[in-house]
């Protein structure tokens, strides 16, 4: 009996070293430069960019994160927007918690080596998002929308409709081009507000599309636009927000998610993803239908970008930084590849009674997908036949299929062929 359980360890052992050496996410973890919270990351080409967050913290790479530095910006409240031109001219925005209360805007002229701060000229009021689209003309959203065309040395309110949800905050600009483009933005349980204008912002006109605010949008061409629009408070699920008129009318559909949707960016023409806290919200068809997709190790991400069809990187709580790579070797020529297989993390994790697992295959396979225990005895098995290719959930109960479960540690175990994968999940009555 003692050598049986001995060799059962001795095998789950080998398992689990063995499955941890695949890549089975396109996203991986960076080396974290801070354990302090990064809210924003941008990034000029695949190898230079920023990333921004807490206590005034500025990061800068130009190695594709492999290294990062970080920069002096010269103050130690919260950044809360951060945009760039080129390599070297670039904006900061954070607000002031002393008096006076208000804005302070960072300038940096040399790639953050040195950032100059300039409080915005009126008091008490809140600027979230930067945008320039040369050195001269630029835009701050928040409080209000106001433009500039002499580098941010003056500033002019912009005409806004005096609709029921127009003065709400503006969080974020999506332009399509100098003469058309959109803001968003609104406040917790009272809309989720979509602004455009089609004159150069002279002049926006405003609507409410969902029950709270909108974070992030993305401009697919003059005509479709999309934004994913979520519940704080988790009652409602995920609103799904398009366009196909160039802002004319807006489409709202309710998916069964529950999260928010901090920053929207799509990969290729087809392909999207959206940080959603503890995971991200995939789309493989240009947003008609979205599936969640875990974080390594359900880490909060807060901000993600695309700097082409093959690269891209995401920021989060504890100084989280994920670089995305896509697998560019052809298949046909790797038949064996453990990238052709993905078994995401359990969630929830830790779970009681229920949680899902999800898991990928590029190709038709038996698959055998079991749970077991500390000391490898089979608990359950949860699929155990051939399956096209495509990307799976399956269900998994403590009370069901479990057996009645004692709280502790388990493991679920993909096998496809020769390639074994396993990952830990943790069960609390």
């Amino acid at each position: 009996m003692i050598k049986s359980i001995i060799k059962k360890l001795l095998l789950l052992c080998f398992i689990l070293f063995y499955s941890s050496g695949y890549a089975q996410e396109n996203w991986k973890r960076q080396y974290p430069p801070t354990d302090k919270l990064l809210r924003h990351v941008f990034f000029v080409n695949n190898d230079t960019g920023w990333c921004a967050g807490a206590e005034g913290i500025i990061f800068h790479t130009t190695d594709g994160g492999k290294n990062w530095t970080e920069q002096n910006s010269t103050v130690n409240t919260f950044i809360v927007d951060l945009f760039f031109l080129n390599e070297n001219l670039g904006w900061a925005l954070t607000l002031r918690n002393t008096l006076p209360f208000g804005t302070t805007i960072l300038k940096t002229t040399n790639g953050g080596m040195d950032w100059v701060a300039t409080d915005y000229p009126e008091n008490n009021v809140f600027m979230n998002v930067i945008f320039y689209f040369d050195s001269l003309n630029g835009w701050l959203g928040g409080s209000k929308i106001v433009s500039t065309s002499d580098g941010g040395l003056n500033w002019i309110d912009v005409a806004i409709d005096s609709g029921l949800v127009s003065n709400l905050p503006v969080l974020n600009f999506n332009f399509y081009n100098r003469q058309f483009g959109y803001a968003c933005g609104g406040f917790i349980d009272l809309a989720g507000v979509i602004w455009r204008t089609t004159d150069y912002g002279l002049n926006w006109s405003s609507v409410g599309i969902s029950p709270d605010q909108i974070f992030d949008m993305f401009v697919f061409d003059s005509l479709n636009a999309i934004t994913l629009s979520g519940d704080p408070e988790g009652f409602f699920g995920i609103g799904d927000i398009k366009t196909t008129d160039a802002g004319e009318n807006w489409r709202f559909d309710e998916l069964p998610f529950f999260a928010l949707s901090f920053a929207i960016d799509f990969r290729t023409d087809t392909e999207g993803w959206s940080a959603s806290g503890p995971k991200f919200l995939f789309t493989s068809d240009r947003g008609e239908t979205w599936v969640e997709k875990l974080t390594p190790d359900s880490a909060v991400i807060f901000d993600l970008t695309f700097t082409d069809s093959t690269t891209g990187y995401a920021v989060g709580e504890n100084g989280l930084i994920l670089k995305y790579k896509q697998n560019t070797t052809k298949v046909e020529d790797n038949i064996n590849l453990p990238e052709k297989i993905v078994l995401h993390q359990n969630f929830p994790n830790p779970f009681n009674p229920g949680t899902s697992i999800q898991y990928a295959v590029s190709s038709r396979q038996f698959i055998s997908l079991k749970i077991y225990d500390v000391l490898g005895n089979e608990i359950a098995v949860l699929v155990n036949e051939e399956k096209p290719a495509g990307e799976y959930e399956v269900k998994f109960s403590a009370n069901g299929g479990g057996k009645g479960l004692t709280s502790g540690i388990y493991f679920y175990q993909l096998r496809i062929g020769s390639v074994i994968q396993t990952k830990k999940m943790v069960y609390l009555k």
